[in-house]
């Protein structure tokens, strides 16, 4: 048996940020101090500039599942990212260690429901959604799921599945998973 702290991976799009060094940093020593090991996608040789784009895209593919099996535990962020949805990359991840039975914990500082922000969105583009047979839909008659979640009923019941709530701040993600990882 191992003394070595749980090893949680943090899940979002973090890594895109002008100050991601920084940010991630800070979120690591959060996670420090509640006595889990945090690593991300920056800790991997993720390749940006490679002159073979789907090579590189493969290849960081297959070095964030490495670094996922290492892990006991996923921290998400699940803030809106470029829409009204998360990150698809997170929601991949998310679900990744959902299938290997390992918590899943997340967080979104923007707790609206997301049809509510996909309605915000229509409204902004003169597109206002409707109902029709009961169900809201998009002027083009696309469902919009309304289950009055975080984001997508898939990815929060990833979030939800071991009766973690979807936090408001990272620092409350911080704390589901350090109780979750002693269980």
């Amino acid at each position: 048996m191992t003394n070595d702290p749980p090893r949680v991976y943090l899940a979002g799009p973090d890594f895109c940020h002008p100050q991601a060094e920084v940010l991630i940093q800070n979120k690591k020593l959060i996670c420090e101090k509640y006595g889990l090991e945090c690593v991300s996608a920056t800790d991997t040789d993720l390749q940006f500039n490679s002159p073979n784009r789907p090579a590189a895209g493969l290849a960081n593919h297959a070095a964030v599942i490495e670094l996922l099996k290492s892990c006991d535990a996923l921290i998400a962020n699940m803030n809106p990212f470029r829409g009204p949805s998360m990150d698809v990359g997170a929601a991949f991840e998310m679900g990744y260690m959902a299938a290997l039975d390992r918590p899943v914990v997340a967080y979104s500082s923007d707790q609206q429901h997301y049809a509510a922000r996909v309605a915000r969105l229509h409204d902004v583009i003169e597109q206002p959604l409707q109902e029709f047979n009961g169900r809201l839909c998009t002027p083009d008659g696309l469902a919009v799921e309304n289950f009055d979640l975080v984001d997508n009923f898939m990815v929060a019941g990833a979030a939800l599945a071991k009766s973690a709530a979807i936090s408001e701040d990272f620092e409350g993600a911080v704390r589901w998973a350090r109780r979750l990882t002693d269980a």
